[in-house]
């Protein structure tokens, strides 16, 4: 099976060994490609030097809610942008520890993610009122809402603006049940599967961006799909998420 990490910080990892044994893990896993996501200017160089050590790694620069903003971030946010095939992100909105004026910086981002024709990778916590606005009026090429945590009910109206959905191996997790609930409400062809590693582990199952085979076999147990069947229409779908790169 093969499968895509459509969310992970690889840059987190503490030295290049562990990133080395993780992205070693990750091959024998079957993980064909990731999605490495920047959080701030700190890390961008970093993610930057990843995609280039490693196949597979599509890399992503943004400021994240959490992070402040230094002059000149988004002059400088669009150079790197400008160095590789990239996505935007991870950006977004956060009710809980969003810095202020993070609801101007993700929009600013979401214009120029709509600018460069880039995808967009979005970090959203209790703002799920808000966000559907903001897409409206920015109208990015294609986002991908990492980590979902909205209600299930809303998935209709972010997919009809152009929303991706990515879940992780939470998913194995009986009591988390308005997120097995949201991932049976996903069309399926907007379905991604997330490890964000280094953050989450599940004990008992590969760390790392391995871990994302984990959560294919939650999603697959939940959806009544084979593990393989999961794995190649996630494949498929990241696939034509970033596709939309221009």
């Amino acid at each position: 099976m093969k499968y895509f990490d459509a969310h992970n910080h690889l840059q987190s990892y503490p030295s290049d060994s562990e990133g080395d044994a993780a992205m070693a893990a990750a091959e024998a896993a079957g993980v064909e490609g990731m999605l490495v996501c920047g959080t701030s200017p700190a890390d961008w160089g970093t993610v930057l030097e990843l995609s280039l050590r490693y196949p597979g790694i599509t890399p992503c620069f943004g400021l994240h809610p959490w992070f402040a903003a230094e002059e000149g971030w988004l002059d400088r946010l669009e150079e790197f942008l400008s160095r590789a095939p990239s996505c935007v992100g991870e950006i977004g909105l956060d009710g809980l520890k969003g810095l202020p004026g993070h609801e101007e910086n993700f929009a600013a981002q979401l214009a120029l993610a709509k600018k460069l024709k880039r995808p967009a990778v979005i970090h959203c916590v209790k703002s799920w009122g808000k966000l559907p606005e903001l897409l409206r009026a920015a109208r990015p090429p294609a986002f991908m809402l990492h980590a979902y945590g909205g209600a299930p009910e809303q998935t209709a109206e972010l997919a009809a603006l152009g929303a991706y959905f990515s879940f992780g191996p939470e998913l194995a997790d009986p009591k988390r049940e308005k997120l097995r609930a949201a991932l049976v409400a996903v069309p399926r062809g907007r379905l991604l599967l997330e490890s964000e590693a280094p953050e989450k582990n599940v004990p008992g199952r590969p760390a790392g961006p391995a871990a994302v085979a984990a959560a294919a076999e939650a999603a697959a147990d939940l959806l009544g799909l084979s593990e393989d069947e999961l794995a190649g229409l996630t494949l498929g779908n990241a696939e034509n998420f970033i596709r939309e790169i221009q």
